[in-house]
Order: C-alpha cells, then sequence, then structure tokens
C-alpha cells in the first residue's frame, strides 16, 4: 500500500510539473506582449548588451517589432514548446534559457550593422530542429518523412530564401527599416541540432 501510495504521489507530482511547464509556454509570449513590449530596460541592443545589461541578452527575444511579428512567433513558439514540454520537462526551459544568450551574440557578432534584435523566432528554429530531428531519425515510414526529413528540409529552403531574398518567408510586416535575421534562425538550428545529439548522447 505504501509503495502504491509513493507511485501515486510521484504521478501527481509529474503530472502537476507538466501542467505548470504547459501553463508557462502559452503565458511566457502573451505576458511578455502585455508586460514588456513597451519596455526600454527589456530592449537588447548593441549599447544595452555592452553597458552590461545581460537581461537584455535573454529579455529582446520576449519584444517584437510589429503585431504580425508576435503572432507569428507566439504561435510556432506555444506549438513547439507544448508539443517538447512533456517529453522534454524542465530541460527544455534550460535548452531555452541557455540558447537565448548565444543567439543574442552570435547575431550581433555575425552582423556588426545591428543595432537591436528582436522575437522568438531563433528560439522556435531551434525548437523546431528539436521536435522534427526526433522524427527524422528515429521514427519510420511516413512520419519520419512528414514530420521530419521534409520539415528539416523546408527549414533549410527557408533560411535559404531569406539569405538570397532579404525578406521574411511569413512575417510581410517588420516594421519600418527592420530587415529578417537568418543569422538568427541558422544560431536556432545549429542549437537545436546539438539539444538533439545531446539527448541522443544521454540515451544511448
Amino acid at each position: 500500500m505504501r509503495r502504491r501510495d509513493h507511485n501515486n504521489q510521484l504521478r501527481v507530482s509529474s503530472d502537476a510539473r507538466s501542467l505548470g511547464g504547459a501553463l508557462l509556454c502559452v503565458l511566457l509570449p502573451a505576458l511578455s506582449w502585455l508586460g514588456l513590449q513597451s519596455s526600454d530596460d527589456a530592449r537588447l541592443t548593441t549599447e544595452s548588451w555592452l553597458a552590461g545589461d545581460w537581461h537584455t541578452l535573454w529579455t529582446g527575444h520576449l519584444l517584437h517589432y510589429t503585431p504580425e511579428h508576435f503572432v507569428w512567433d507566439a504561435l510556432m513558439f506555444v506549438c513547439f514548446a507544448l508539443l517538447l514540454n512533456k517529453e522534454e520537462g524542465w530541460r527544455m526551459w534550460a535548452w531555452l534559457f541557455c540558447a537565448a544568450p548565444f543567439i543574442s551574440l552570435t547575431v550581433f557578432t555575425v552582423n556588426p550593422q545591428l543595432t537591436e534584435y528582436r522575437g522568438l523566432s531563433a528560439l522556435d528554429t531551434m525548437l523546431f530542429t528539436r521536435f522534427c530531428l526526433g522524427y527524422a531519425v528515429s521514427s519510420r515510414g511516413v512520419d519520419r518523412w512528414l514530420f521530419g526529413v521534409l520539415p528539416i528540409g523546408g527549414l533549410v529552403a527557408k533560411i535559404g530564401y531569406e539569405l538570397s531574398a532579404g525578406s521574411a518567408f511569413f512575417v510581410s510586416d517588420l516594421g519600418p527599416g527592420v530587415e529578417p535575421l537568418p543569422s538568427a534562425h541558422i544560431a536556432g538550428l545549429i542549437c537545436g541540432g546539438i539539444w538533439y545529439i545531446s539527448r541522443r548522447l544521454r540515451i544511448h
């Protein structure tokens, strides 16, 4: 009886953590739009991180240039964060936390003319890559191609289009003077690949 009660307690605790993670997947972009969007202290600019405002290496990802920019990024984030939350749990949030400053510093290094960075799209790319690689490597048949190989190929093609065309593939309105940053999506793709490889190594 004690063993069964202990197992039930562990199951309830696990379900509670999963539900909490799922709520955070939805609330993070929504509350960021409502609470941080107009905050100058949250902006990731050249001056902010050079001045030692390190928190902007994270908060910059939560800001967006236009409502359309936010909607696309938020939908992708919620969708793939929810898909990975149950499988990865706290590890997903650890990867998001560590990848955010890496991506921030990467885009400013690769694009020295950049003055400000905003958006969840690079972190979305990391989540998308991690999810699709799971299907591409571990699944068989139609699932492998439909949810793995073809989406990864589509992502690479999208980044290639943005590099060559100089415009975003999905978002039509980024605001005046704002250009897409394919380097951010490449950084997200790399982070997602490293994440999946590290998981495979942990499993085996």
